[in-house]
């Protein structure tokens, strides 16, 4: 974690609230790709995003390391995803009509390779991709070993390579 971002967020466990802005402001593009990539539309990934910052912002007096704050974003951001999912009763493909390529920054063909993955798998790709963690962090976060991690990442890209036919 960079020196300025390990201290925001050791001021933010502090009560600075401009610290925690700061924080936002650095991770919600990621947060945002993140969300987009397993929820599929826009309104819940823009939801998920808002409540985690809201929950995690309540919630972060209660983190002892510092350096773990990341994983303790996008892991509160990959529960959230997961119960509005869960909400709308849907695990399975989704015809999305709120998100555009713009917003995810993936071409459409790419976008259409990451719907077809299930979302364990899109969820590490996207927390390897989006928020930069290795696959021995992604395996804490996911409670699963970090060979498992690299097998389904593997697979994962090995299926987009045969959607996108690279």
């Amino acid at each position: 974690m960079k020196t300025d971002l390990r201290n925001f967020v050791i001021s933010a466990i502090n009560g600075d609230k401009d610290a925690y802005g700061a924080l936002y402001e650095a991770y919600a593009t990621d947060m945002y790709r993140f969300a987009l990539s397993i929820c599929k539309n826009s309104y819940d990934a823009q939801d998920a995003v808002q409540e985690t910052a809201l929950s995690v912002y309540k919630s972060i007096a209660s983190i002892k390391n510092p350096e773990k704050f990341k994983s303790y974003l996008f892991l509160s951001l990959s529960n959230t995803c997961k119960k509005h999912l869960s909400q709308r009763n849907d695990y399975s493909e989704f015809e999305d009509t709120g998100y555009t390529d713009s917003e995810i920054e993936f071409s459409l063909p790419v976008r259409e390779a990451l719907d077809k993955l299930d979302i364990t798998s899109r969820e590490i790709l996207m927390l390897s991709v989006a928020g930069g963690f290795k696959s021995r962090e992604i395996g804490k976060m996911l409670k699963i070993p970090a060979a498992t991690v690299r097998t389904k990442q593997k697979r994962a890209l090995e299926k987009m390579r045969e959607e996108l036919e690279l």
